[in-house]
């Protein structure tokens, strides 16, 4: 048998990617922001399971080879089939049903994690990504829905975004049943409808039309089917998205808590109906009313970064009673993107030290200084690769290190070690025009006694 010498390709799928530091510092700060917020409602944290047997999550069901579309899924040893988590509600579904006498209730917790959709990957549309879930089990009334677009709207505050640059509009989706009933629209036409509508700011107006009739066709020619309504139901229910005066006992529930914050950017919008089939009543969808340049350099409304809604009978799927539920999810690598293109979003990474390795023979004498400096709380790492200090100088300009510990044999015997301040040294640099000035400067360097190195780089970096 001859030998596969094929080598694999080092490329990632579609839809997915890596993350390296800096956008892990950005994604940390967006999220510790959300926690905190979160906490002030009352919210505590919980972590459920990345992978769920595939009929607890719900919406996806086997066919008869595999899960149909939408979620990764695979099987078992036991031939039971399992799929990673698609959001973190159906999870929360799940433990909540399982644990639901030991909880306190109202239940009120936050999430983050990663989820993952099997769908057709596209510009920053990826099928790997992070959520934040705030969910409130055991509240029947709709004040709850109200409070949580008050805190998404002190979320989006406390990153320094105004009132005028994002917005969160909400409907409830039981007027829409009434409309089914009265349109003689099919159970199963319904959540065909619902679709369409979620595509409106896609798709717009006469794209909504094509969907609820025979189709369209996206711009990359794929032919998505139409739902097969007639004229007539087509055009009441375009009517009916254009009509903001319309309401029931839960909007004026929900309307009686906005009125405690006329200020804040919430408003009824019919059309607003989430894509999910489990949400009951209220729902709601928080945009960004930022202009963010996509791809081609063209300016756009960046759009939708939460939204979410009430699912009363999601947990009861699980043999329970009905069980009031409502929650809200925050896509936080879209958020990034768009606080990173309005200059709101920074981070102050962490400080590091580097100790360049002069000497072969003082490895010890180095790693005594890194323990010194790690023990004080400063991140300290010693070079172990070229000998050579330009070189040495390179890797700390790259790694962006703040300063650079130089002791080599003559150093060391006398007691004394060189400290490069980095950043100083660049700002001297700029003045500097001579080759010889800068040589004899040794721009940004300075020597302290071995036993002080610590305190001196601590008072270097509370100056940076």
């Amino acid at each position: 048998m001859e030998k596969d010498n094929k080598k694999p390709k080092a490329i990632l799928p579609k839809g997915f990617k890596d993350n390296i530091q800096e956008f892990i510092d950005l994604r940390n700060t967006v999220t510790e922001t959300i926690r905190a917020v979160c906490q002030k409602f009352g919210f505590t944290e919980l972590e459920t399971s990345s992978i769920e047997y595939t009929d607890v999550l719900g919406k996806f069901l086997p066919d008869k080879d595999k899960p149909s579309g939408g979620v990764f899924s695979f099987q078992d040893d036991d031939d039971q089939w399992l799929s990673l988590r698609y959001d973190l509600t159906a999870p929360l579904a799940r433990f909540v049903a399982q644990n639901y006498q030991d909880l306190v209730k109202p239940f009120k917790r936050f999430q983050s994690g990663i989820v993952w959709r099997n769908e057709k990957a596209g510009p920053g549309r990826y099928r790997e990504f992070l959520q934040f879930d705030a969910d409130v089990v055991g509240v029947q009334s709709t004040y709850i829905d109200a409070e949580l677009c008050i805190m998404v709207s002190d979320i989006f505050k406390s990153l320094d975004l105004n009132f005028d640059q994002f917005q969160i509009k909400y409907s409830n989706r039981e007027i829409w049943d009434n409309l089914f009933k009265e349109l003689k629209i099919t159970k199963q036409q319904e959540p065909l409808v619902l679709r369409a509508i979620d595509k409106k700011d896609r798709v717009g107006e006469e794209g909504i039309r094509n969907l609820l009739q025979k189709g369209r066709k996206d711009q990359s020619g794929d032919f998505m089917e139409g739902v097969g309504l007639d004229g007539s139901q087509t055009e009441q229910i375009i009517n009916f998205i254009g009509n903001n005066n319309q309401s029931n006992q839960q909007l004026e529930e929900f309307k009686e808590y906005l009125s405690n914050y006329k200020n804040y950017p919430i408003k009824f919008d019919p059309s607003i109906v989430r894509g999910l089939d489990y949400y009951t009543g209220m729902v709601f969808e928080a945009e960004l009313l930022l202009n963010v340049k996509n791809k081609k350099g063209e300016d756009v409304i960046f759009g939708s970064v939460a939204g979410g809604g009430r699912y009363d009978k999601l947990i009861s799927r699980f043999g329970k009673e009905d069980v009031p539920a409502t929650g809200i999810s925050i896509g936080v690598d879209r958020l990034i993107v768009a606080l990173q293109q309005q200059n709101l979003l920074s981070v102050n990474s962490s400080p590091l030290v580097v100790i360049a390795n002069m000497e072969n023979n003082q490895l010890s004498e180095y790693l005594k200084m890194a323990d010194e400096l790690r023990v004080s709380g400063i991140a300290c790492e010693v070079s172990y690769g070229s000998k050579n200090l330009a070189k040495q100088l390179k890797y700390c300009d790259r790694k962006k290190a703040n300063i650079v510990v130089i002791a080599g044999d003559s150093e060391i015997k006398d007691g004394v070690v060189s400290i490069k301040d980095l950043a100083a040294g660049k700002e001297l640099s700029k003045k500097i025009t001579e080759r010889e000035e800068w040589k004899d400067s040794k721009a940004g360097q300075f020597e302290v006694k071995r036993k002080e190195f610590v305190s001196a780089i601590k008072n270097i970096l509370d100056n940076q």
